[in-house]
C-alpha cells in the first residue's frame, strides 16, 4: 500500500505512514473530551478544605493543651495552614 500524503510503500495493517506521519484511514472515534466534570468529581470538592480544617482545629486543640492552656503563636497557625493546605492539595490529586 502507498501513502496518500508522501507516496512511501507502508504495510496494508499500518495506522499511520512511519515516514510523514499520515493517518492510513479515517478516524473511528471521536476523541474523548477531559474537560467534564463528572458528579462524583464535583461532590468531592467539598472534602479537601473540611479535611483542612479539621485538620487544623484538631492540631490546635493539643497544642493548647501540650502548652498547659496558653494558646500558641501566631506562626504556629499559620504553618499548621500551610501543612493543611498541602494535605488538602495532595488528597485533591489522587
Amino acid at each position: 500500500m502507498l501513502c496518500e500524503n508522501c507516496q512511501s510503500e507502508i504495510d496494508d495493517k499500518a495506522l499511520v505512514c512511519f515516514r510523514c506521519g499520515h493517518a492510513t484511514s479515517e478516524r473511528q472515534h471521536e476523541p474523548v473530551t477531559l474537560n467534564d466534570e463528572s458528579p462524583k468529581a464535583r461532590s468531592r470538592l467539598w472534602v479537601s478544605p473540611v479535611l483542612g480544617v479539621v485538620f487544623i482545629a484538631i492540631s490546635g486543640f493539643f497544642m493548647t493543651q501540650l502548652a498547659g492552656g496558653v494558646p500558641p503563636d501566631p506562626i504556629v497557625w499559620v504553618m499548621l495552614a500551610f501543612a493543611a493546605g498541602l494535605l488538602a492539595w495532595r488528597i485533591r490529586l489522587r
